[in-house]
């Protein structure tokens, strides 16, 4: 992984997934595939959370997409240990492009849909 870019703190970060984390992302967890989402949350989106810098996560050199078990993994597990609100403000995919869009709602739906399951009485 490369060193966090600490000099952004609290001004939000465009994190390249695939020159920053791979063009090929994995499946849900590390014992399954490399590039995991587990890996992702754990590497990536924890320590730019804990450092108070939001990401913009560019996935346009991505080769497949980021499949429903990684965003689950990765973005909604990391939601709900946040908190929905805070992950708003913290976590973000660039929707400059058609595939940065369909990454965004498909990111989000996995968020939201766990949230929901989570937050039922």
């Amino acid at each position: 992984m490369k060193e966090i870019r600490r000099e952004s703190k609290n001004k939000p970060v465009i994190y390249d997934f695939a020159k920053e984390f791979t063009e090929y992302p994995g499946f849900r967890y590390r014992t399954i595939s490399e590039h995991s989402g587990e890996e992702f949350r754990e590497e990536v989106l924890e320590k730019y959370y804990e450092d108070g810098i939001p990401l913009v996560i560019n996935v346009e050199g991505t080769k497949v997409s980021l499949g429903s078990s990684f965003l689950t993994e990765a973005f909604a597990v990391f939601a709900n240990k946040i908190g929905l609100d805070n992950f708003k403000k913290m976590v973000s995919i660039d929707t400059s492009t058609p595939k940065g869009k369909i990454h965004q709602e498909k990111m989000m739906e996995r968020v939201e849909y766990l949230h929901s399951l989570l937050t039922k009485n």
